[in-house]
């Protein structure tokens, strides 16, 4: 994004100035010298006028997440790095990250006293708040789709229980040593599903 309100005018004043209209808007046709202008007045732009990041920060942080809180987590990143310089102990450092997290788990306490004290005022920002908190990540199959029917997702998680509860692992009952397998190995065979006549 620009930031108007810090442009450097007398640059741009200079820039434009120094731009050669005469010859460059000389025999072109009305569209032809627009095109002409507006790219060196774009170019005289990016010049003078400087580039903000997008402040929306504050827009992916966390409901809970608050100025104090920032300090302390500009503190706790500060007294890990002279952790890994070896500046301070690990004692220390774990002190700091245990703080920080004591207070993570009282701010989030505290607005959900706060939301759940004010739920008759404020509908909406408490129900924006459960729902955040009800969403899910969606399924996705071996081959990277996502998920949406109900039967796929069933179908996707038993091939996954499937290939980790079955016997696809290195030590199958067949590659066993003698001495460590016993004569009956249908015990550890996969077992058979039937369907039964009620």
């Amino acid at each position: 994004t620009l930031e108007f309100w810090r442009v450097d005018f007398r640059l741009f004043k200079e820039l434009t100035q120094n731009v050669p209209w005469d010859t460059d808007l000389k025999n072109k046709g009305a569209q032809e010298g627009w095109t002409c202008f507006k790219k060196e007045i774009l170019k005289a732009q990016e010049q003078a006028v400087p580039m903000c990041r997008n402040k929306s920060c504050r827009d992916s942080q966390p409901a809970w997440m608050g100025n104090e809180l920032l300090k302390e987590l500009r503190g706790k990143k500060r007294v890990c790095h002279l952790w890994k310089k070896g500046e301070v102990t690990h004692r220390m450092f774990k002190d700091v990250a245990r703080s920080y997290r004591k207070k993570i788990r009282e701010a989030k306490a505290h607005l959900e006293l706060r939301l759940a004290s004010a739920v008759k005022d404020n509908k909406k920002s408490f129900h924006k708040y459960t729902n955040s908190k009800r969403r899910g990540k969606s399924l996705v199959d071996t081959d990277g789709n996502v998920v949406a029917k109900d039967e796929e997702k069933a179908e996707v998680l038993n091939t996954f229980f499937a290939l980790t509860f079955n016997g696809k692992t290195d030590c199958l009952p067949d590659n066993w040593p003698p001495e460590l397998a016993n004569g009956d190995r249908e015990q550890y065979s996969s077992p058979v599903i039937q369907e039964e006549v009620v």
